[in-house]
């Protein structure tokens, strides 16, 4: 009784290189086309300010790591589908499972260099990308369109330099336009402190920032405190366009300065929102890579979608990328206005179709 033919190391890396090849391939088709419309789209702005130099190429460098991580798990679905569509169209996906290879066999050499895809997107996503985020934005804003750094932004709180003194913060809340945790300290001509100003919270109402029950102390030279007027011109020099440029976006974060940020603001007794759905995104994202590779390799050993051509393949990973950027977009949303948790919001994508590629292999057939 002869042996069932077992895979070599070299149909192993033949394996993996059939769907490394494309999905290179893949990854840089899909990094130009995103690059070529973030140049559209901005292309008012690199006109006006003059953008189509060194400086806008410089920009455009340091958003292609943030780029390719978020293009990842699309472009591992498109390399695994285009590269296995070549092997069935030549028939040696079905000369293999004559012999008796199953398709499991198969697949494993695939799934081990999509876990390294994985393993290479989480570490990319935790070093280069928030700090030539953070580059790229502060290039643009600054270095290009010529904007004023007015704040400093640190973990614990953010400082703001206004007309008449310094304007601190426990946390700013973009989409409301609200700042939490404030204080005014108010220096006279000399720098030296006149008054100090504190509210829970401070809303701006489309021309200056209004505080919610302010309480005002004012300070003499010979170093009395009385209570002062809460009129008080309450940093109207600095406006939700300035805090914007100092408020750092979850991609700028690396996981632990995340962590860091929302334990902060959680003793403060501030709400981190969408920051922990983000956290968890940080775990959740890159292990798409795999999930999206075991969904492709489902289908293309699976006899229905087997003999489908290249453009139907390359068709079929964009509708599949645009399907889970869909319900990722949903379930995120869902999880930053509180209806479902953070956890559920940022891995319910994941569980969705790592369930549908596993329903495939397993109904699937071996020949």
């Amino acid at each position: 009784m002869t042996a069932r033919p077992r895979l070599s190391p070299t149909m192993d890396r033949f394996l993996g290189g059939q769907f490394l090849g494309p999905f290179l391939v893949c990854l840089a088709a899909f990094t130009a086309a995103y690059l070529i419309g973030d140049v559209f789209d901005r292309f008012n702005d690199l006109i006006h300010y003059g953008g189509f130099g060194l400086l806008g190429l410089e920009y455009f460098l340091l958003k292609i790591p943030l780029i390719v991580s978020q293009l990842l798990p699309v472009a591992c679905l498109a390399g695994v589908l285009l590269g296995f569509a070549l092997l069935n169209r030549s028939g040696e996906v079905l000369a293999c499972q004559q012999l008796g290879i199953s398709r499991l066999e198969m697949a494993i050499p695939v799934l081990i260099v999509a876990s390294a895809i994985s393993l290479a997107n989480f570490a990319l996503s935790e070093t280069i990308v928030p700090l030539s985020t953070r580059q790229a934005r502060y290039m643009y804003e600054v270095d290009l369109k010529k904007r004023q750094v007015r704040g400093v932004f640190f973990a614990q709180r953010t400082w703001v330099r206004v007309r008449n003194g310094f304007l601190s913060a426990d946390h700013y809340d973009a989409p409301t336009a609200t700042l939490h945790g404030v204080t005014l300290y108010v220096l006279d001509p000399d720098f030296g402190l006149r008054a100090i100003l504190h509210a829970n919270s401070a809303r701006w109402n489309g021309k200056s920032w209004v505080p919610d029950n302010p309480t005002v102390y004012k300070l003499a030279a010979n170093g009395d405190v009385s209570i002062g007027d809460t009129q008080m011109i309450f940093g109207q020099s600095v406006k939700p366009a300035d805090l914007n440029l100092v408020l750092l976006d979850p991609e700028e974060f690396s996981l632990w300065e995340l962590d860091r940020y929302i334990a902060n603001l959680r003793d403060k007794g501030l709400d981190p929102g969408g920051y922990v759905v983000e956290r968890d995104l940080k775990y959740a994202t890159p292990l798409s890579c795999l999930i999206m590779v075991a969904l492709g390799m489902a289908l293309s050993l699976d006899p229905m979608p087997r003999n489908l051509s290249l453009g139907r393949s390359f068709g079929l990973a964009i509708a599949i990328g645009f399907g889970y950027w869909l319900s990722l977009g949903l379930t995120s949303s869902l999880g930053e206005s509180g209806i479902i948790a953070p956890w559920i919001a940022a891995w319910t994508p994941n569980a969705i179709f790592a369930t549908l590629a596993f329903a495939i292999f397993l109904f699937g057939e071996e020949r």
